[in-house]
């Protein structure tokens, strides 16, 4: 276990007392209350804040040096035309710590090798680790053994590119955070939210967006690079790269992309059958029951359409049976199965019935059944698409 006489290298979150008086706030996360009440209670500004690997240690440092010593010993003084709260006043002062002070860029230094130094530990740590062991975001597949193999099947087998093996630290917590975005319905690279997992899904898989969002820079602490160069944010590092490279000798084709995302469920929701309350897990055996119970073969019935109108025949299909009208001649019966099954009228009306804007829309949220649906990609569907938006 690496250990440092800087603390709270784990940037875990700590009451922090202010480096000039005994105020506590929460550091890192209320980082900018206390560089506020530096500034506007005791007049001090931290130059370069975001270059110091670790703010609570660079305080700790500063508030036993500060008590031996008055401000002016270590900082510049300036001179403003305003008050801390901003009205115009003559000659204030004010103080800037700074790496100006060779004692101060020997502490941001140290604190930045001691932060790397502790970080590779980390690493070193989860790449030993050989207990590892956790269920796909995406797939029912469980990988185990090591970090490194889940993270080169979530590039090889769903696309989703979160950068080499190598370079990431800190993993099981990258994951947990890509996943919660997931369960929440947004879209882990330009993090919008959306109304369910089928769209989400669709979004991702038609925008490209199966890599996190650069700009945040909530995942600057998953890069190692981020820790061997501090100015240089991994941001700035991923703007110049053009390809994705190779994370483990796979590669991730199209084809091989559109399966995995298309099955993509999740196996504690069950999937309902579009005539009754049936359930199962399984797709194919609803598909089953859809045959033998009702005598509607779903993918001979769907098998030359595009996706958006797979999707409008579901949602057709259950709004006819839930306002029990029959989904060939439209008949209102009390018994709208009985009726299709002694009419022989199993299958669905004409396209211009069932193929009207009202009909994206499901007639439930989550609606399992809408998940299982394969995508197509065709210029119909990109057509579909463009009436969607307009029907929205």
């Amino acid at each position: 276990m690496y250990k440092s006489q800087f603390v709270g290298l784990d940037d875990k979150p700590c009451d922090t007392k202010c480096l000039l008086c005994d105020c506590t706030f929460v550091l890192p996360t209320n980082e900018a209350d206390f560089l506020t009440h530096l500034f506007k209670v005791h007049r001090l500004v931290i130059a370069d804040v975001w270059k110091i690997a670790n703010l609570r240690s660079y305080v700790h440092y500063w508030s036993t040096k500060f008590k031996e010593e008055p401000l002016t010993t270590y900082c510049s003084t300036m001179l403003m035309d305003c008050t801390p709260d901003g009205q115009p006043s003559k000659n204030e002062h004010y103080f800037l710590l700074s790496d100006c002070l060779s004692e101060d860029k020997t502490l941001r230094d140290e604190i930045h090798r001691a932060k790397l130094e502790w970080t590779l530990a980390q690493q070193e740590a989860e790449r030993a680790d050989t207990s590892f062991k956790r269920g796909c975001i995406f797939c029912r597949t469980e990988i185990c053994g090591s970090r490194a193999a889940y993270i080169k099947h979530l590039y090889q087998k769903h696309n989703l590119y979160l950068g080499k093996p190598e370079n990431l630290v800190f993993v099981d917590e990258l994951l947990d955070k890509i996943q919660n975005n997931i369960e929440s319905l947004i879209c882990i690279y330009c993090e919008g939210t959306f109304k369910d997992r089928m769209v989400l899904k669709e979004h991702m898989r038609k925008k490209f967006h199966k890599s996190i969002n650069p700009h945040n820079k909530a995942y600057d602490k998953f890069y190692i690079n981020n820790y061997l160069e501090p100015e240089k944010t991994w941001e700035r590092k991923q703007a110049n790269l053009k390809t994705k490279p190779d994370i483990g000798g796979g590669s991730s084709e199209n084809e091989d992309e559109e399966s995995s995302w298309s099955d993509w469920n999740d196996e504690s929701v069950k999937i309902t059958c579009l005539f009754c309350n049936y359930s199962n897990n399984e797709f194919t055996c609803i598909l089953s029951h859809m045959k033998e119970a009702h005598s509607f073969d779903f993918e001979e019935t769907v098998k030359d359409l595009t996706f958006y109108q797979k999707v409008k025949v579901v949602n057709y299909i259950k709004r006819q049976i839930q306002l029990q009208r029959c989904i060939f001649c439209e008949t209102k019966s009390d018994n709208v199965l009985e009726h299709m099954k002694n009419q022989q009228h199993c299958k669905i009306a004409t396209q211009k019935v069932w193929d009207q804007p009202e009909y994206y829309f499901p007639m439930s949220e989550n609606d399992s059944f809408l998940y299982n649906l394969d995508a197509t990609s065709n210029s119909d569907e990109e057509s579909d698409v463009e009436n969607l938006t307009e029907a929205m």
